[in-house]
């Protein structure tokens, strides 16, 4: 626990920084974190897999995230995201046809295209998100309520579990996990959300904020679930052990890869930014 505490306390200020400082930071960052996450799912595949080509896991998540960052809006995202998907998906059958030697067949396949979609496309909502509104302070401001949210989410269902957790969610994916924890994560990332409207560049009502933070709240411990699920098919505790007390980086991002596309999608359909 305490080292847990140690590296958040090390990491958050870094994440925070480069939210509020935009390009290039933020961007470089983003990089970062898909490259190695990238590279984590790729060895998360079950024997029998395969090795898969990181050289081209990782350009295809680069190409995302600095398509992300060079979108303007909704349309412009999905035309460009749509290009380099259709690119990665040919190269790809090109390598499963030419190169690919390992006895699962499909699953190779998934894993080689759902890497770069976890790890690229969905992450690269952050960058899209960070730039929405007029103004910078628009995009920053729902990027940071969206991450802050997140974190919420992960404590509070962390902390209630510990202390009020009775009822197994998912003992067979998560043992530690309990419909309590669940509940007190839901609600710590309701709260969090209203609270973080008195951000500058914020302006929805607080009823939409309370929305926003109960699909983050649900996404949020969704994705961890989905990640336990990855984890127990390929018999390892944690994705890496990049992060000191927390594991791979992809144990930290799979709360978040789910949650901030649904703040994005949310804000450029349903509500204004």
């Amino acid at each position: 626990m305490l080292q847990r505490t140690a590296t958040a306390l090390v990491a958050l200020p870094v994440i925070l920084a480069a939210v509020w400082w935009g390009t290039p930071w933020l961007t470089i960052l983003a990089l970062l974190a898909a490259a190695l996450a990238v590279r984590e799912v790729y060895r998360l595949a079950p024997p029998g897999t395969g090795s898969l080509p990181l050289a081209l896991g990782v350009a295809w998540v680069a190409a995302w995230v600095l398509g992300a960052q060079a979108a303007s809006g909704l349309t412009n995202f999905l035309i460009i995201s749509g290009g380099i998907m259709a690119a990665g998906a040919f190269v790809s059958l090109l390598w499963l046809v030419a190169f690919y030697q390992g006895e699962r067949l499909l699953t190779g396949a998934g894993f080689l295209v759902g890497g770069p979609v976890v790890a690229g496309f969905l992450l690269g909502h952050a960058l899209v998100l960070r730039n929405v509104g007029e103004s910078g302070d628009v995009g920053r401001d729902w990027l940071l309520l969206a991450l802050l949210t997140v974190f919420a989410a992960d404590t509070g269902a962390f902390l209630v579990g510990r202390v009020m957790g009775r009822h197994r969610m998912a003992p067979s994916v998560s043992p530690g996990k309990t419909w309590e924890g669940a509940a007190g994560g839901l609600a710590c990332a309701a709260a969090a959300a209203v609270a973080l409207g008195f951000l500058p560049g914020l302006s929805a009502p607080r009823w939409q904020l309370a929305v926003i933070g109960a699909t983050v709240g649900v996404l949020a411990q969704a994705g961890d679930l989905l990640e336990s699920k990855v984890k127990r098919m390929s018999d390892v505790k944690d994705a890496g052990s990049l992060i000191p007390g927390h594991g791979g980086i992809m144990d930290r991002l799979d709360s978040i890869v789910l949650s901030v596309p649904a703040v994005y999608y949310l804000l450029a359909t349903v509500f204004e930014p």
